[in-house]
């Protein structure tokens, strides 16, 4: 009895869209997190000193017990990357701006780490943690969730009107996304509040910490 070749029995399945997609909008954060990184590392002197300047203020006001970001300033920063991907999950430019926001977002946060350790060295790294831990733990995940869920939906649209899909049926939007887009409300709502209550706290340890 001739036994069948080794390979053949080797199925390949086909890689799950929604993994697929968690993982190029990873590669967006990821890379938009590189280029934060050299943006940051190739200030000259004096914008380095500026910069320097500024975070120095940063760290004294937190020093003294004050709390530097306002109510309505920590909202924004919590709930604009969710609420841009949701609404953008009825665009069809979302094809192409959800991957942009991922991008920006890993941009803008290792731009603030790698600000802080250019102009604090080694202690720079614990001190940008403090400032921003509980943001990232609550925010990233929803912003993931919500970009995974809106991309496809925003990807089917843009079929829709270049009109590769005029005999497919209309793009449907399930209680799910929404669903989602609630929890994540709920979510970041429970994060603004940490934010407030934990973040000056973790930043004074974090200054004590690397004893500037």
């Amino acid at each position: 009895m001739r036994g069948r070749p080794f390979m053949r029995t080797i199925k390949w399945k086909p890689m799950d869209p929604s993994l697929l997609r968690a993982l190029l909008l990873a590669l967006f954060f990821l890379a938009g997190a590189l280029a934060g990184h050299l943006c940051a590392v190739s200030w000259d002197v004096s914008a380095q000193n500026a910069m320097s300047g500024y975070l120095a203020d940063y760290c004294s006001v937190y020093d003294m017990g004050g709390v530097t970001v306002s109510l309505g300033s920590c909202i924004a920063l919590y709930f604009s990357y969710v609420t841009l991907a949701f609404l953008l999950g009825f665009a069809s430019v979302g094809i192409v701006l959800i991957p942009l926001v991922s991008g920006i977002f890993g941009f803008l946060t290792m731009y603030t780490i790698s600000g802080f350790v250019c102009c604090f060295g080694r202690p720079g790294v614990v001190l940008a943690m403090g400032a921003l831990v509980v943001r990232l733990l609550f925010t990233l995940p929803c912003f993931f969730a919500m970009a995974g869920a809106a991309w496809p939906l925003s990807t089917e649209l843009s079929t829709l009107s270049f009109g590769h899909g005029r005999r497919s049926a209309p793009v449907l939007y399930g209680s799910r996304y929404f669903l989602i887009f609630g929890l994540c409300v709920v979510i970041l709502a429970v994060g603004v509040f940490c934010e407030r209550l934990l973040t000056p706290l973790l930043f004074r340890m974090a200054l004590e910490s690397a004893a500037l």
